[in-house]
């Protein structure tokens, strides 16, 4: 699988919907029909809702039968053969049932995608998206509250991420997470040791890697230390600096009052004044794979799955690459964006619809994801984490890849999801991006970019929620 397909198979997803205007929803038989009928706080939706998918009791799953469709994103292509295994399992062990596959191929305009199937009541049954698409559905209410129709579906979950990943109204969880990749530190030891640093002392803060910056600076070899399109790190990177991006109830944008977040920007503009950031590159693509590969670049994309696509794509530079803990400073945090897994308010069959999402976020189903469907990825699940590391995938025959493996477990058992990553996503990652590159380039001044950037990005999730 390529990198850029990975990338969004991890949750970097797309264009967030801010416009989702008069939303509609799948059919069914009672609760609304007609134009925009239902109830004063229910889904706004221009056909029917069925009264099992909104009402206060549990979904009953003892019997299930007929079909549902199963929409993913971005995983037909790699992993066809993996999946129609797993619904063949499903449908063997519930005679009578049928889950038709779809895939929406993880394009960058995923969310608009989405949220038009919404609109003409075309989304499926169960839906597999991003943090940023559910908040766009959850606007408008398009996903059943599974608090509410699935009780105890996340408790397999572990705490911190279950917990930050309440993202429907109330603070009810209207998904449950999936599978995520964690962050690890990849670095090119030839360029480490060209540059005077140690290849075995690796960055373990920001801080840390800043300093490093710089002496790739000094030793003047031509090579470069960080990328500058933030688009796909700045969430991370504040996250392991101990950003605060939003308030307490998640309301609103409040990192510009966050000393860590100009101390991190003022840092990325002394980068780029001393030439260790490719110029091209804050007009380039989010990911710095490709750059990496060419053999002058320090540290590479930050996702585990990267260290296996240098081993199938480039033996030369795999030989040269290290792998290390992502850096953390004091009061730091590792932050994933996961996949989720959700059930659309308007399914016709919600009982199967249900059984068939707590089949495939089951800790059984995310550790064989994990181990067996052949990407580098990590359950949410601690009984499944704990699994995996007593079962480990094939990958990690070599050394290289054992390591990377088990840095992304222990990476993955501390990790903590946010409210805040499903906002900052379409326009409002554009804004806050824009701004940041500005600053970086000397053509703003730092904190009146991150001021900006909060005003605006404030402004915009207002819009979203009304």
């Amino acid at each position: 699988m390529n990198n850029k397909k990975l990338g969004r198979v991890v949750a970097l997803a797309g264009a967030l919907s801010l416009a989702l205007g008069a939303c509609s929803s799948g059919g069914g038989d009672s609760a609304s029909s007609g134009s925009s009928k239902s109830s004063a706080d229910g889904p706004k939706v221009s056909c029917e809702v069925p009264e099992i998918n909104t009402n206060g009791e549990k979904v009953d799953t003892s019997k299930v039968d007929g079909e549902i469709t199963w929409m993913t994103q971005g995983l037909q292509s790699d992993f066809k053969e993996y999946f129609e295994g797993v619904i063949k399992k499903f449908e063997e062990e519930n005679p009578g049932t049928k889950i038709k596959w779809t895939d929406q191929g993880g394009a960058e305009d995923f969310d608009n995608l989405i949220a038009t199937q919404a609109q003409g009541c075309k989304m499926a049954d169960v839906i597999n998206v991003p943090s940023s698409t559910i908040m766009a559905l959850s606007s408008r209410q398009f996903l059943m509250d599974l608090d509410v129709k699935a009780p105890g579906i996340g408790d397999h979950i572990l705490p911190d991420i279950y917990k930050s990943a309440a993202l429907g109204k109330d603070g009810n969880h209207i998904a449950v997470p999936w599978y995520f990749g964690p962050f690890v530190t990849v670095y090119n030891k030839e360029v480490f040791e060209r540059n005077g640093l140690d290849p075995n002392n690796v960055p373990k803060t920001m801080e840390e890697r800043f300093e490093a910056g710089k002496k790739i600076a000094e030793a003047g070899k031509g090579d470069f230390a960080l990328w500058g399109n933030p688009q796909w790190q700045i969430a991370a990177e504040w996250g392991s600096m101990g950003v605060k991006m939003m308030n307490e109830d998640n309301t609103e944008f409040t990192f510009a009052k966050d000393p860590n977040a100009l101390k991190w920007l003022e840092s990325m503009k002394e980068m780029n004044d001393l030439k260790v950031i490719p110029p091209d590159s804050f007009t380039s693509e989010p990911d710095p794979g490709k750059a990496y590969n060419k053999g002058n670049l320090a540290f590479g994309t930050p996702n585990p799955a990267f260290v296996r696509n240098i081993k199938n794509n480039n033996a030369e530079v795999y030989g040269k690459t290290g792998v290390a803990p992502y850096p953390l400073s004091e009061g730091g945090q590792q932050t994933v964006s996961p996949q989720f897994i959700a059930v659309s308010v308007t399914t016709k069959n919600a009982p199967l619809a249900v059984k068939f999402a707590q089949f495939i976020t089951s800790a059984e189903q995310e550790f064989d994801w994990a181990r067996n469907g052949g990407a580098v990825i990590m359950p949410p699940s601690a009984e499944a984490l704990d699994k995996l590391i007593a079962n480990p995938p094939e990958y990690t025959s070599d050394d290289l890849m054992k390591q990377d493996f088990e840095i992304a477990v222990e990476a993955a058992k501390g990790a903590k999801t946010s409210p805040s990553q499903a906002y900052l996503t379409g326009q409002v990652q554009n804004t806050l991006s824009e701004a940041v590159v500005k600053a970086i380039k000397g053509e703003i001044e730092p904190q009146t970019a991150l001021d900006n950037a909060q005003a605006e990005m404030n402004k915009l999730i207002k819009q979203l929620k009304k």
